[in-house]
C-alpha cells in the first residue's frame, strides 16, 4: 500500500473511531460564560471535515433547490428557473466552501483540534442539504453550552 492510501486509511479511521460530531467541549466557566474548551475528542475535527468536504457542493445544491421549491409560486420562473439557478449557484458555492473546509480541516489536523478552525458545521458527518445563508432559519433556541437563549433574555 503506498502513503497515500495509509493516510486516506488512517483518516477514516479515524472519522469512524470519533464520536459522531467532533466538536471541541463547550462548558461554562467561574463568570458564566460559555467558553470553548479542547478535548480529546477535538483531534477528529480536522479528519471530520476533510471527509465532509467532497459532498458540500452537492448538498448545497439540493439546499438551494429546497429554498427556492418551499418559496412556491405558480409562475415558470418560480417552479423551473430559479430552482435550477439557485442549485448551479449552491453549486458553485459548495465547491468554494468545499476547498475551505479541506484547508480548515488540515489545519485541524496539524494542531489536534486545539484552535477549532473548522466550522462547526464542518466537523458533524451528514449529508442533508446545507441552506443558504440568506434561508428563513429560525434562530437557535439555547446557546452552544445548552442553556435556554429564552429565559436569558438574548
Amino acid at each position: 500500500m503506498n502513503r497515500t492510501g495509509i493516510l486516506v486509511a488512517a483518516a477514516l479511521s479515524a472519522v469512524l473511531a470519533a464520536p459522531r460530531s467532533a466538536p471541541t467541549a463547550w462548558v461554562v466557566n467561574e463568570q458564566g460564560q460559555c467558553v470553548d474548551e479542547w478535548s480529546p475528542q477535538s483531534m477528529a475535527r480536522g479528519p471530520a471535515a476533510i471527509v465532509n468536504a467532497p459532498l458540500v457542493p452537492f448538498r448545497s445544491a439540493a439546499g438551494g433547490v429546497l429554498e427556492a421549491t418551499d418559496k412556491g409560486g405558480s409562475g415558470f420562473m418560480q417552479r423551473a428557473v430559479v430552482p435550477t439557478m439557485l442549485g448551479v449557484v449552491g453549486l458553485g458555492m459548495g465547491v468554494v466552501e468545499s476547498v475551505i473546509w479541506v484547508m480548515t480541516g488540515v489545519a485541524d489536523t496539524l494542531t489536534g483540534g486545539y484552535f477549532g478552525i473548522s466550522s462547526e458545521e464542518a466537523t458533524q458527518l451528514s449529508v442533508a442539504p446545507i441552506r443558504p445563508y440568506f434561508s428563513d432559519r429560525p434562530p437557535p433556541e439555547t446557546d452552544r453550552c445548552g442553556r435556554s437563549l429564552r429565559a436569558a433574555g438574548r
